[in-house]
């Protein structure tokens, strides 16, 4: 029984490295496509960095690491946008997120990885880390202010929205988990 069992396993990380492998080959093509594609006309899809191929533990331990800034999209903006701001994407476009805005409430919200002006393309963080901010106090919650802003003072009104953790003067883990109306 216990041969038939590990038999099953084998069999089961043969058929998930097959898939992880035909996954693989369909996002390298995909990233292909983007990246023949101009980037100021047509969106680009979120990609996947790292696809194991393997079972090996260590391998796949190292590349865990590697994983925390795995989820970001690229969307068009909807108006001028700067690094680091909070954003709020709604139809796929990608605005300044705002906590008194009623409307923006329900939206996916995200942290700009990049600078755009209105009609191009702009790098979204949806989770995970994000570096290259300066001034960050280490070890306190960031919150959504005016204008895709942020700061560690809750706001005085609408929404009390987390965005991240700062871990070092320089780098945010994002969290939006807190979403409160004031």
């Amino acid at each position: 029984m216990r041969k038939k069992m590990i038999y099953v396993l084998i069999l089961v990380l043969l058929i998930l490295t097959a898939i992880a492998l035909a996954f693989k080959k369909v996002f390298e093509r995909l990233d292909e496509k983007v990246e023949s594609t101009d980037m100021n006309t047509a969106p680009a899809q979120a990609s996947i960095l790292y696809v194991p191929t393997s079972s090996n533990d260590s391998t796949l331990q190292a590349k865990i690491s590697e994983l925390e800034n795995l989820t970001e999209i690229a969307l068009t903006a909807g108006e001028n946008i700067g690094f680091g701001k909070v954003v709020a994407i709604q139809n796929g476009t990608v605005y300044l997120f705002d906590p008194t805005d009623e409307d923006m409430y329900n939206l996916a919200i995200g942290i700009a990885k990049t600078s755009a002006v209105s009609g191009n393309l702009i790098r979204v963080a949806l989770a995970g880390k994000i570096s290259g901010f300066t001034g960050l106090e280490p070890n306190k919650t960031y919150y959504a202010t005016m204008a895709g802003g942020m700061s560690i003072d809750d706001p005085e009104s609408g929404m009390l929205r987390s965005v991240g953790i700062a871990l070092s003067s320089s780098e945010l883990l994002i969290d939006f988990s807190q979403k409160i109306l004031l």
